[in-house]
């Protein structure tokens, strides 16, 4: 199964983000590039931000070098980040909330020169470090403070108001060191250069027209769709980034109606937590709701539907291929696309220039301007098609994502895709979150076992058996949960994907 996208000439001829941004400097100066809790920064005053960063850093930053940021949602990342692409070094975006260990070895195994990070990041010994505060540009609500734990503590050491010069770095270079998120074994660095930063920026802009648009900035930025829909897309289309540090699902439906945002990217949890938080806001302004990262229940389609008459945009993509490789496409009027035989939502069509290929496997394999060479001191991906670990398939041009190859269930000698069985489950009332994994059985060799978090917590008792009699009603025998285990929290990433592993190991 094979299916290519439509030809994009743009593509070909790249341009490195610095340069874009300098452009819609020049045409759109006074426009607001930043919204931060009210403290609206221009294009003209990032620009001048970012330059004056040049100034203070180029003593310490040389071409070529690594330097880790490790801040939330602030306009410190996109400022920071533009002056180091400026001195022709990359970025290592890291999130805060990593302990001593962890940021150590990312810091280790890329090389790091220097970190810039925000109070609550740890001190990581062998790396200067400079500190800069979330409230620099703006001052919190109190209640959010309190609620995230916000630390403010240090003094801004970074040097937003002298002189210095914003400039391009070569499309050759390395832009971003990204890290994934190491479910098996140690992370491992995806190294994205200037070339493959822009190929998915200018996807994104061109496949949903981004203009003078408000982007509902949730994703965080250290994270890659965060990093290219809610940074680098915006930047170069002259759209605003209106973010809040972090996702509050009550607070960002509250921003949506009060600050009339357009169109944002949200892992599917978090429509879930705005599904759940949803008071009457007002919500008409946004053109377009979609979503990557994770999987989007056909349930949670259904519910985001009703509530706002929009379906929730689904997206594909791995930090390898830099963000996007299929959306759906832009406007959809149709039907939901939906696999009859598993129930799963598709991920959309190969976007601009990129191919999708199902192998003899059923592992999905991606190419296109966007997509890594390898990975960090690694080899190269042979044929440049990067094997995804995700099994697929592909109907009419549209691609399935079923789920990934190493959470396929053998259970007496039957695979079970988890995603298969969560649908069923995702779609019963009392369900509120659902996640399914294989655990070791003497005589199956793996058994089938669902872990769900329950709308309201005095169905727990009942909603075991309730749901066994379910699943045997929509699912062959072997794909029935042999146990339903009733917990009060789903594990997540920071970016909001659900942690199978995490279930996997955890302690019963």
């Amino acid at each position: 199964m094979y299916s290519r996208g439509p030809e994009l000439p743009e593509l070909l001829s790249p341009i490195p983000v610095n340069s874009l941004f300098a452009d819609r400097v020049r045409e759109f100066g006074d426009r607001t590039a930043v919204d931060y809790f009210g403290r609206k920064l221009s294009y003209r005053e990032v620009y001048s931000m970012a330059s004056s960063l040049v100034g203070q850093l180029e003593e310490k930053v040389n071409p070529g070098d690594v330097v880790a940021l490790a801040t939330q949602n602030v306009p410190q990342f996109p400022i920071v980040q533009l002056a180091l692409w400026s001195l022709r070094a990359s970025v290592l975006p890291m999130n805060p909330a990593y302990r001593s260990q962890e940021m150590s070895y990312l810091i280790r195994d890329s090389w790091a020169k220097l970190l810039i990070a925000s109070c609550e990041a740890p001190t990581v010994e062998g790396v200067e470090t400079l500190r800069t505060n979330p409230e620099t540009f703006g001052d919190i609500p109190k209640e959010l403070e309190e609620k995230w734990g916000v630390n403010t503590s240090c003094e801004e050491q970074l040097d937003f108001k002298s002189s210095g010069r914003l400039s391009s770095p070569q499309i050759g270079d390395l832009a971003l060191l990204l890290y994934t998120s190491g479910t098996t074994g140690k992370p491992k660095g995806v190294p994205i250069t200037q070339k493959n930063v822009f190929a998915s920026s200018t996807i994104y802009r061109r496949w949903f027209d981004f203009r003078d648009d408000v982007v509902l900035g949730i994703a965080p930025f250290y994270h890659i769709t965060g990093q290219i829909f809610h940074l680098t897309t915006p930047l170069i289309s002259g759209s605003t980034i209106l973010t809040t540090y972090r996702f509050d699902p009550s607070y960002s439906l509250s921003v949506v109606e009060e600050g009339k945002t357009t169109v944002t990217m949200a892992v599917a949890t978090a429509y879930r937590a705005m599904l759940s938080s949803y008071d009457g806001q007002d919500l008409s302004s946004m053109r377009l709701w979609s979503s990557g990262g994770m999987p989007m229940p056909l349930a949670w389609e259904r519910e985001w539907k009703g509530l706002t008459g929009s379906w929730i945009y689904m997206a594909w993509g791995l930090t390898e291929t830099t963000s996007p490789a299929t959306l759906w496409p832009y406007p959809f009027t149709g039907e939901l696309p939906v696999d009859s035989e598993t129930g799963v939502v598709s991920s959309g069509v190969p976007v601009y220039n990129t191919e999708v290929m199902i192998n003899q496997e059923g592992e999905v394999l991606v190419r296109g301007e966007q997509v890594v060479r390898g990975y960090w001191r690694s080899g190269e991906f042979q044929g440049g098609w990067l094997p995804t670990g995700d099994l697929g398939k592909i109907l009419d041009g549209w691609v399935f994502i079923l789920d990934r190859k190493k959470d396929v269930i053998n259970t007496s000698g039957f695979k079970v895709m988890p995603r298969e069985v969560e649908e069923v489950l995702l779609s019963h009332p009392g369900v509120l979150e659902a996640a399914v994994v294989g655990e070791p059985d003497p005589y199956r060799g793996e058994a089938v076992i669902a872990y769900v978090k329950p709308k309201d917590e005095s169905l727990s008792s009942v909603l075991p058996e309730e749901l066994t009699t379910y699943c045997r009603n929509r699912l062959a025998p072997y794909k029935v949960p042999r146990q339903i285990r009733i917990v009060k929290e789903i594990p997540k990433t920071p970016s909001g994907k659900i942690m199978r592993r995490a279930l996997r190991d955890r302690e019963v």
